[in-house]
């Protein structure tokens, strides 16, 4: 191979054009691929469009304009860097979009630590797909450094790599802009379709799967960096204020403060919020899972409830949803950094200034998503991390079943002092659904499914979470809690890390990642009368409707975007961070509309928009703190 190369360099303006080719062949498959990719999963633009093609030629065109400034014997290593670091991102972005149904960003970065346990257990999720990209692009890369190794030794001067220089740079300003020509025209700030427009989506930069199909691999990754430092060291955040208050005076001009048959039907009751980890709807029934059958059948069951996914970390975003009433940034930092904001109208501070006891409490470490400093934040008392402060206890608290069977631990979830709120996060039903998750390797409950040992993973696991609830309403029981107290509970995601998309696809009839995001809300009372309601509601409306069931002081509809599902101020549709929104007939994500529809479906647009902007400005200009 050597000796053909060497008469290759025999020509040389072929052999560089030759070398150009395997440079961004090396480059290019893996821009295509990766856009191709995300095509089955997003489809908003088109992986044959001509703008991220060209983005990606301009990078690929000043990629090789450095490599080729440096000496010939650092090249090779400089492109081996370079293209090595490309294919392990494209891995690592196509994982995260299989797994969690969304690219990162550089804010989700900040995350790694966090999912860092369950690195191995993500390689199941590898492709043939995946294995083919990247065997294309490192092939090339081999023949590219061939050629580059083999290349004479030139006596040149410094005219030679001015005038390639030249030719490479005017390469990068030719195609990037061509690639801003393709893009179209930005629509109005204010229209009601800004979140669909091409260049908006560029402009605003704020959904990394939209942004990857628009911009491409490299204009995306560097775009990243850049709106990251933008947003966080040079932005003027000053007017962010005034936009929020323009929201609210303008939304609560119409808004209805009065009561609803449901207000303070809790009054002076016990809460116990549980947000149940991956406990997806298909889950629940007689057989998995008896327990949240019966609370289902017996309380209140709330069938149209839906999670979306802002910003990286879901388990956490959703606890953060529910107690606060907003939801992450989804291009921004993680919502647990935003631990020196207040947070007044949260509903642990709601219950703390009604006089109750408030406690966080979860397995894991309290560094773990920041929870020992943001659930201080947001109103809780304390945060109880049992690994942290039961480091001796005999007793494996990642099982859920365990938790009452400590007495010091069953006496935080059920304290002596009255009234208390308390939050449980559970935790058994957690990913791997494999041979790596050590709860998984024994038939514990006798769900196993013959021939399908990940299926009969995730039955098991649901149902240790489901025997923490027997337990608890057994010892609510025998705590004479049972009458006054409440059970809150809904999960914090589906079953997205369950290695057979095609299986909860099928069980739930769903393919849309979105309206995958279709789980379980319950409440519970041992003496309410057992409902089923159909309304739209998302996770950020459990607040408002938990603190008018409670008959809280303090609590103002005017202050959140959210909405008690039982006013007349709800909204029955559900929206998602790509702006997407569901309401129950239409899943709208910027289709063409006929006429009689575009009224309404421009004014819901519009109002979705303003209540994502509304809310990522509440996080970022510490809205609540002179309340």
């Amino acid at each position: 191979m050597k000796k053909f190369f060497n008469k290759v360099w025999q020509y040389p303006c072929f052999a560089y054009l030759f070398l150009f080719g395997f440079f961004f062949f090396s480059f290019m498959s893996l821009d295509l691929g990766i856009r191709y990719f995300s095509n089955q999963y997003t489809g908003f633009y088109g992986w044959t469009h001509a703008s991220p093609f060209f983005f990606s030629l301009s990078w690929i065109f000043l990629f090789f304009f450095f490599v080729m400034l440096l000496p010939k014997k650092r090249r090779v290593i400089a492109y081996g860097i370079l293209i090595g670091l490309f294919q392990v991102l494209v891995l690592a972005q196509m994982l995260h979009q299989s797994i969690l149904g969304r690219f990162f960003s550089v804010y989700d970065l900040f995350l790694t630590g966090e999912g860092a346990g369950y690195f191995l257990s993500s390689f199941r999720w590898i492709t043939p797909y995946m294995v083919s990209l990247l065997f294309l692009s490192i092939v090339s890369c081999i023949f590219g450094c061939f050629l580059f190794s083999t290349e004479p030794v030139y006596k040149r001067k410094n005219s030679y790599y001015t005038r390639l220089g030249i030719c490479l740079l005017s390469g990068f300003v030719l195609f990037r802009g061509l690639a801003f020509e393709r893009l179209g025209e930005p629509s109005d700030p204010n229209s009601w379709d800004r979140w669909n427009n091409v260049y908006n989506v560029y402009l605003d930069f704020n959904n990394p799967s939209k942004n990857m199909e628009v911009a491409g691999l490299y204009e995306m990754t560097f775009r990243s960096v850049v709106v990251y430092i933008e947003q966080e060291y040079l932005e003027d955040r000053s007017t962010l204020r005034e936009e929020v208050e323009s929201y609210f005076t303008t939304r609560n001009e119409t808004l209805d403060l009065s009561t609803n048959e449901y207000t303070g039907i809790f009054k002076d009751k016990n809460l116990i919020l549980i947000m149940m980890e991956s406990i997806d709807s298909w889950l629940v029934n007689e057989e998995i899972m008896p327990t949240l059958s019966y609370l289902q059948e017996t309380g209140w069951n709330f069938t149209e409830r839906y999670s979306p996914a802002f910003g990286g970390g879901q388990t956490f975003n959703s606890e953060f949803a529910a107690n606060t009433g907003l939801f992450a940034i989804e291009n921004g930092q993680a919502a647990y950094n935003f631990d020196r904001n207040a947070y007044p109208y949260s509903l642990p501070s709601l219950f703390h200034n009604n006089g109750y006891q408030t406690q966080a409490l979860h397995v894991n470490h309290g560094n773990f998503y920041n929870r020992n400093s943001i659930h201080l934040a947001i109103g809780y008392d304390r945060h109880i991390s049992l690994l942290d402060d039961f480091p001796n206890s005999n007793l494996n608290f990642f099982y859920d079943s365990n938790l009452l069977k400590d007495e010091s631990v069953a006496d935080l979830i059920i304290p002596a002092a009255e009234p208390f709120m308390n939050f449980i996060i559970t935790y058994t039903a957690h990913m791997p659904y494999d041979s790596t998750n050590d709860k998984c390797v024994i038939d514990l409950y006798g769900l196993a499914v013959p021939g399908d040992s990940t299926l009969s993973c995730i039955r098991n696991l649901a149902r240790d979470t489901d025997e923490f609830l027997k337990e608890l309403l057994e010892r609510l029981e025998q705590e004479d809690h049972l009458d006054d107290t409440i059970l809150v509970l809904f999960s914090d995601h589906y079953a997205y890390a369950y290695p057979d998309p095609s299986y909860i696809a099928t069980v739930k009839n769903e393919s849309n990642g979105n309206l995958l995001q279709h789980v379980p809300f319950v409440i519970w009372g041992n003496d309410i009368e057992s409902q089923t309601f159909d309304m739209l509601m998302t996770t950020t409306d459990i607040l408002p409707t938990v603190a008018n069931l409670f008959g809280l002081d303090g609590y103002n509809p005017r202050n959140y975007i959210a909405t008690d599902v039982f006013g007349s101020n709800h909204d029955n549709y559900v929206y998602f961070a790509d702006g997407s929104w569901y309401d129950g007939n239409l899943y709208y994500t910027g289709q063409v509309v006929n006429d009689d529809l575009l009224p309404y479906v421009s004014s819901v647009s519009k109002e979705v928009q303003d209540k994502i902007l509304t809310n990522n400005n509440i996080l970022l200009s510490d809205y609540y703190v002179e309340s």
